[in-house]
């Protein structure tokens, strides 16, 4: 397989370039990962004892399954329960903004939502 272009790095105001998938350079790989709300507690991020309740509640509405993948017609087992609309861009904890995701369905969609 022939190697990767080198591109720009995706941090404001670097000049770096990179092969990485990331998109970012040596210096600034896994930046996008620390964005959000670095180095709070689950409890502080919104994620406390009230989470607790919900996250069994919702798993069981959707009978264990990910809902991603029920819309592709397969069934694989759910892992966690992901807010529709992400809690950082005005989301809530209701029962209509949650669906049951598998571990890389919750991945890939909040990898599009951090690229935004």
């Amino acid at each position: 397989m022939p190697p990767r272009t080198p591109k720009a790095c995706r941090a404001r105001g670097c000049r770096s370039t990179t092969t990485d998938s990331s998109g970012y350079c040596e210096s600034h790989k896994g930046i996008g990962w620390r964005q959000y709300k670095p180095g709070q507690s689950r409890h502080k991020r919104g994620y406390g004892s009230q989470w607790d309740v919900i996250r069994p509640r919702i798993l069981k509405r959707d009978k264990g399954l990910c809902q991603e993948h029920l819309r592709k017609g397969q069934a694989v087992a759910a892992a966690c329960v992901d807010h529709i609309i992400a809690k950082a861009n005005g989301g809530t904890d209701e029962d209509s903004n949650l669906e049951s995701l598998c571990w890389s369905c919750h991945a890939t969609k909040t990898g599009r939502e951090r690229l935004k």
